[in-house]
């Protein structure tokens, strides 16, 4: 008997994990895995629709009856989308898809929504951290946004994209799974608490993308793009990873808190934690294309199907800044004095490059591209404020960004499908007159982009410039303004000649389908709905920088 006490094993400590705290990605996930099942049955998606609605039904009547309404409702009426679009659109496999996937990350959004007023319970001004998969995710208020910005990117694209997608033949059966798939590393990325998942939410998003880059088989172009982004990507994420293991080295933490802990003390070897500190750097420069580690974004956007750039460019930047935040103000705090004035160069060198170089750009895409790296430099401008103000602008200026950016790309779209091919500076001329819908639409985003008020640009600009202010940085802040002028000269030339100039009567009218025009006209409400009224976002804002901080 004594013997079996002395060897008997102690018990093994099961993980606390919060299933509430990533419903959303739960469901998405799902959702993509049925969709994989789907191109598996090679038409026969009724045998897919019917247990796969069944196993929704089970799990949202059991949730309902455990007193979680609302996200057993958003779950039962997710798995009756399947069949019921299996119904209406019996031979159209692809349509099945969109729909399936636009009902995954709508009800994505509801649990979003669910998660900050129901679990929490907190309110807008007090959001409290909710610890998930014990504490490798943090579900707390800088996790808000991210989640809102790449599940309605992704919403959005779908149906953006749809018939540009089936006119070039590469619909294929993998890209709503991989589409999927990519916002929910993109979203476990930002509320990432630790680096092992950091490091895979990463890679998981990042291989999504590098397929979903050469979807177009037969474009050398596409190929040349998704080839890039694997190779650069590829090594990126192997310094990335090696900094990693020189921050473990020096502090023997995983977790963020625990590594900010450890590099405050006077005891952690400096020259080993700063070397850790300079090759993360670099890996997340490259993720959020900050010069001189953006050489990939302009042939990757150009290259890319044009649906495909649009999501990279609003919910790629959305998560990696995300991720940026959480890092450098949770992990490397004790190293300010280092990171701070390497991130405010970078910064300004990215404004300044992607202003002057965007200006002698004659491919539209490709000039969006400098653009989005110009804006990156924008959005660094909070990251090394290091302050409250500082953290709520980023968080408002990357979703302000991203849906002018899916506004300008979605016309970008139109005016690609019926070119059948890419679109020059010299096909604008004359669109206010022959297409004044998606002049517009593409003049509001741009103007927007360029920080013209009543836009979301202007209020996202204006915000992080402030804490810029707040924090001393004068000198950043005044690049800044320098690269807006620039930039809102190739902006605003661009509205010249769409509105100004007459049109070629060969060009052809832009193409629109229904669900193309709704997305854009959600985006550009977005855009004046943020510019005009951003005050019940800015609350969300401040109540995660009150937290984090």
């Amino acid at each position: 008997m004594l013997l079996a006490q002395t060897t008997a094993q102690p018990p093994i400590d099961v993980p606390d994990v919060a299933w509430s705290a990533f419903a959303p990605e739960l469901l998405v996930t799902v959702v993509a895995l049925i969709l994989l099942l789907v191109a598996i049955a090679r038409g026969r998606q009724q045998l897919v629709a019917a247990p796969s609605a069944l196993l929704f039904l089970a799990v949202g009547v059991w949730l309902i009856t455990a007193g979680l309404v609302f996200p057993g409702a958003v779950v039962v009426v997710v798995g009756a989308c399947f069949p019921a679009a299996v119904f209406a659109f019996p031979r159209r496999v692809s349509m099945v898809r969109a729909v399936v996937a636009s009902a995954a990350l709508g009800g994505a959004l509801a649990l979003t929504g669910w998660q900050y007023v129901a679990v929490l319970d907190q309110g807008l001004a007090t959001i409290t951290p909710q610890p998930a998969l014990a504490g490798a995710l943090a579900n707390d208020g800088i996790a808000f946004f991210p989640r809102i910005t790449v599940y309605l990117s992704a919403l959005l694209v779908i149906p953006l994209g749809y018939a540009y997608l089936n006119e070039r033949r590469i619909n294929r059966a993998d890209v709503e799974p991989l589409l999927l798939l990519a916002a929910v590393g993109m979203v476990a990325l930002a509320t990432a608490n630790d680096l092992i998942t950091l490091f895979v939410a990463l890679e998981v998003f990042s291989l999504a993308l590098y397929v979903l880059s050469g979807l177009a088989r037969r474009d050398r172009r596409s190929q040349e793009a998704g080839l890039k982004y694997f190779i650069m990507g590829a090594v990126a994420s192997a310094i990335l990873l090696y900094g990693m293991a020189l921050l473990y080295v020096a502090t023997g933490h995983l977790d963020l808190p625990g590594l900010g802990q450890s590099l405050a003390l006077v005891t952690t070897d400096r020259l080993i934690a700063a070397l850790g500190l300079g090759l993360v750097t670099v890996g997340m420069a490259f993720k959020i294309s900050l010069v001189p580690f953006m050489l990939w974004t302009p042939d990757v956007y150009q290259g890319a199907p044009t649906s495909v750039t649009a999501f990279m460019a609003a919910a790629t930047k959305a998560a990696g800044f995300a991720a940026v935040l959480r890092l450098y103000l949770v992990a490397f705090p004790g190293l300010q004095t280092l990171w701070v004035p390497v991130l405010a160069v970078l910064a300004a060198a990215s404004m300044l490059y992607g202003a002057y170089v965007a200006l002698v750009q004659r491919d539209l895409k490709r000039m969006l591209a400098y653009s989005s790296i110009t804006h990156a430099g924008y959005a660094t401008i909070g990251v090394v404020a290091v302050n409250d103000q500082g953290l709520s602008a980023t968080l408002f200026y990357l979703l302000a960004y991203a849906v002018s950016t899916l506004g300008a790309f979605g016309c970008v779209v139109a005016i690609e499908r019926s070119r059948h091919g890419e679109v020059g500076l010299i096909d604008l001329r004359g669109l206010g007159r022959t297409s004044p819908a998606v002049a517009g639409i593409l003049g509001l985003s741009l103007l927007s982009l360029a920080g013209i008020p009543p836009t979301a640009g202007f209020v996202g600009k204006l915000l992080v410039f402030r804490a810029g202010l707040d924090a001393g940085l004068t000198w950043l802040v005044v690049v800044g303004v320098l690269s807006t002028v620039v930039a809102a000269f190739f902006y605003l030339r661009i509205a010249g000649m769409m509105f100004l100039e007459e049109p070629d009567p060969e060009r052809p009218i832009p193409t629109q389908s229904s669900g193309m025009s709704l997305a854009i006209a959600v985006a550009a409400a977005l855009v004046v709905f943020l510019g005009v009224q951003p005050q019940p976002v800015l609350q969300f804002a401040e109540a995660a920088a009150a937290l984090l901080r």
